[in-house]
């Protein structure tokens, strides 16, 4: 990485007085001023004028040197009161000459006003010096936002924490085996999680090396800013990285933490008030550059050990105070951060039992909560949950957040568009269109038509309209025990959620295809389509009732089934069968779709089966309301002539800049792959277990939706549903969240957005080997 080793220029001092002279017409005493690779001389006049001579290093580029000349001219036509540097012109009118070494190395020479004070590392700072300090970047960032300079966007730099990660293959020169973990961890965290969102954030040109040596105080006391002086760190980033520069710098002592911190923080955003999607990661920017002084020196001191370095004195309190923030947690170094700007902080604490009161009062005595106690959520990030107290959990259950909890292409793509437009499909529209055709063209044969609605029960509940329309029938078919949404008419689809365990009169159950404990186990042959000859007799049963199939509604993962793994020859069959009765067949891909199963965007291709109707809600939005119904022109003409069908939200701009956002991430982060490779590495760690656990009765699923089903004796295939409901309070107790499901309520449910990776994987099964352990 460029200037890990400083080699900073080492002009004579004649030469220099000799240059100073000829270009710069200044003539007096010289002292020399340290720099990490840079040459700066003191020249300081008869008069008592002072001028830093710089000399820049023979590697640095020149348009580098321009960008901070031009930008300390820009600060001094934009806000001349900041106490910075002024430019002085050469002789000939320029900014800067070029001057030669006595080994030939050209070098770019040019001047400075010289700022009088002392130097902060000198001085004892307090809480009223840090929000001075704080003021002081935020005002000089907001001079700085109307410049542009090219160099300032395209320099590779040590101090530019973006390119921290690359350091990881120097973590092994630290000393200490507990710092090399410290340091790992951040830096690995800090390129898989953190560089992918700073993307969204504001930038501009910042100082980007607000430090105790590049802050000048005066002598009086109390002390004042006197000065910012060194601009050869400034780059084109994200604003607030100048905001974690200045904390990390200042924050070199653990226990100066919470005041540098808050002091700060709390100063910068009076003058520049701090955005949501900043403050979220400061945390993370703070610790990684506070890694960089040790790892730097760590690097400097085996490769360069004779070479001058100012940062030795620090050492490795950079990770010590790194120790210090992971201590305290991201989520209360966020809290610290809102509480000092004056911002409601995320982790209130309410007490559960009160929450659970209020609740009960206000929408119903019976709760319907996860675990035992509940938990209170507050935030969530990619796959972790964080709770009121500031623990996180490894999220290995919602299928909501698809692509992971808060993703900040989603988040930004819904903020940009609801600072624009939201309005509905009564008028013209390209986002729906765009949304329309990106979803019809991951499907096959026809089926390219889409209505909006804003869930899965509402697309199932308009594709069972659909599907009487087209038909003429009134007949339903659905799996025994299945789940398809809250609608009256698709309850009757949902046998799951009936307390009573009635039929309604039109509606047939089909046995699922258990492979475990049903009527034909795995083994057997062609067991998939024994299981399809069921759909015979549910028809038959409808017909002497007078009636004919209108759909067969399926979800390709049967989720509440247990998580059924597909079988071939089964869908494709009772699909079949149904078209021979009359009827469509409606793939619901609520549960299973946008590549949850690995290999396939849709479940139903792991069935080899094409639906006539395809339902998508849950994911399709990553947690906003959004749910679509695709079909073929022909059904659709024909549900149209009958019914005028509109939905308000339906297709609304933020809900399709939602969706679209969902595909966006899905393509470019490979996550169907993704959801194969991580899901076949997660259930082959979890089949591993089976030797340990004699609860674990059979480990099944594709992709990222598999299913442990427990029981108390192998032999008898016992279900054990009260030690399933215990070991969800223990995973959840590991830190691990996980459901249940199935008709005996004796399979672990587990469904991590696709995100999933295999290290979160090696978490999750570590969790359950230690649960188990418990039961």
């Amino acid at each position: 990485m460029k200037f890990l080793r400083a080699n900073a220029p080492r002009l004579a001092m004649p030469a220099i007085e000799q240059c100073a002279r000829q270009h710069f017409g200044l003539t007096g005493e010289l002292s020399p001023l340290y720099s990490e690779r840079d040459q700066n001389v003191r020249l300081r006049e008869s008069d008592g004028s002072a001028w830093v001579l710089k000399i820049a290093n023979a590697e640095e580029d020149p348009a580098i040197v321009d960008c901070q000349i031009e930008t300390l001219r820009h600060i001094a036509r934009v806000d001349p009161s900041l106490p910075v540097p002024r430019v002085r012109l050469a002789r000939n009118g320029t900014t800067t000459v070029r001057i030669a070494a006595e080994n030939g190395d050209q070098h770019i020479f040019y001047v400075l006003s010289y700022l009088d004070g002392r130097i902060a590392g000198t001085a004892n700072l307090d809480t009223a010096l840090y929000g001075k300090i704080g003021n002081m970047v935020a005002r000089l960032g907001r001079a700085m936002r109307g410049f542009f300079h090219p160099a300032a966007g395209t320099r590779e730099l040590l101090w530019d924490v973006r390119m921290a990660p690359r350091l990881l293959s120097h973590v092994d020169l630290l000393q200490s085996a507990e710092h090399r973990k410290i340091a790992r961890g951040i830096l690995t965290r800090f390129r898989d999680e953190v560089l992918p969102r700073l993307e969204t954030l504001r930038v501009q040109p910042i100082h980007g090396d607000v430090h105790e040596h590049n802050l000048i105080l005066t002598q009086s006391e109390p002390a004042e800013i006197a000065g910012i002086i060194d601009f050869g760190d400034m780059i084109h980033a994200p604003l607030v990285m100048d905001l974690a520069d200045t904390i990390a710098d200042f924050a070199i002592d653990p226990a100066r933490l919470d005041g540098v911190l808050t002091a700060i923080a709390g100063a910068y955003h009076a003058v520049t008030p701090l955005e949501d999607a900043e403050i979220d990661l400061l945390c993370d920017l703070v610790l990684t550059r506070l890694l960089i002084t040790p790892l730097t020196n760590a690097v400097r001191a085996h490769e360069t050990p004779e070479e001058p370095n100012y940062m030795a004195e620090y050492g490795a309190a950079g990770i010590e105070v790194c120790a210090a923030i992971e201590k305290m947690g991201r989520d209360a170094f966020q809290d610290r951060v809102r509480a000092a700007c004056g911002l409601p902080t995320s982790l209130h604490g309410v007490n559960v039992d009160t929450l659970i009161a209020r609740r009960k009062k206000t929408m119903g005595s019976r709760l319907y909560v996860f675990y035992d106690p509940p938990l209170h959520m507050v935030k969530g990030e990619g796959v972790w949950l964080t709770d009121a107290s500031g623990r996180r959990y490894l999220d290995c259950y919602n299928n909501v957040p698809h692509v992971g909890h808060c993703h900040p292409h989603v988040v930004e793509a819904l903020t940009r568009q609801i600072r624009t437009l939201n309005t509905n499909t009564r008028y013209l529209g390209e986002q729906v269109l765009e949304y329309s055709e990106r979803l019809g063209a991951t499907l096959p044969g026809k089926l390219k038509v889409c209505a909006f609605v804003n869930s899965g029960s509402e697309a199932n509940d308009i594709a069972w309209r659909m599907a009487k329309t087209y038909t003429g029938n009134t007949g339903g078919i659905t799996m025994d025990f299945a789940y398809h949404g809250i609608t009256d008419a698709v309850d009757a689809f949902s046998p799951s959620g009936n307390m009573s365990n009635s039929v309604p009169p039109h509606m047939r159950v089909l046995t699922p295809p258990d492979g475990y404990r049903g009527a034909h186990r795995y083994g057997t042959p062609d067991w998939g389509r024994q299981y399809a000859a069921d759909a015979d007799r549910a028809i038959a049963s409808l017909t002497q009732a007078g009636m004919k199939p209108a759909a067969f509604m399926v979800d390709s993962a049967f989720m509440t089934n247990g998580v059924l793994e597909p079988q071939p020859g089964y869908v494709v069959e009772v699909f079949r069968k149904i078209r021979a009765a009359g009827g469509l067949c409606i793939g619901d891909e609520v549960q299973s779709g946008f590549g949850r199963m690995g290999t396939h965007m849709w479940g139903h291709a792991h069935h080899d089966a094409v639906p006539d109707i395809v339902t998508i809600g849950k994911p399709a939005g990553n947690g906003h309301p959004l749910g679509v119904v695709i079909t073929t022109p022909e059904i659709m003409e024909a549900f149209l002539k009958e019914f005028a069908f509109f939905s308000t939200f339906g297709g609304n701009n933020v809900s399709c800049a939602a969706g679209l956002a969902v595909l966006d991430v899905i393509e470019r982060e490979g996550l169907v792959e993704n959801a194969r490779i991580v899901g076949d590495y997660l259930k082959a760690g979890i089949k591993g277990l089976m030797s340990k656990h004699s609860l674990i009765g059979d480990v099944r699923g594709t992709g990222l939706a598999l299913g442990v089903e427990l029981v108390t004796d192998r032999k008898t295939q016992a279900p054990a549903a009260a030690e399933t409901k215990r070991l969800l309070n223990f995973m959840r107790d590991e830190g691990v969240l996980i459901g249940s499901e199935g008709i005996h309520g004796n399979v672990l449910k587990i469904r991590p957005p696709i995100v999933f990776s295999k290290e979160n994987a090696d978490i999750a099964v570590a969790a359950l080997d230690r649960a188990l352990v418990r039961i």
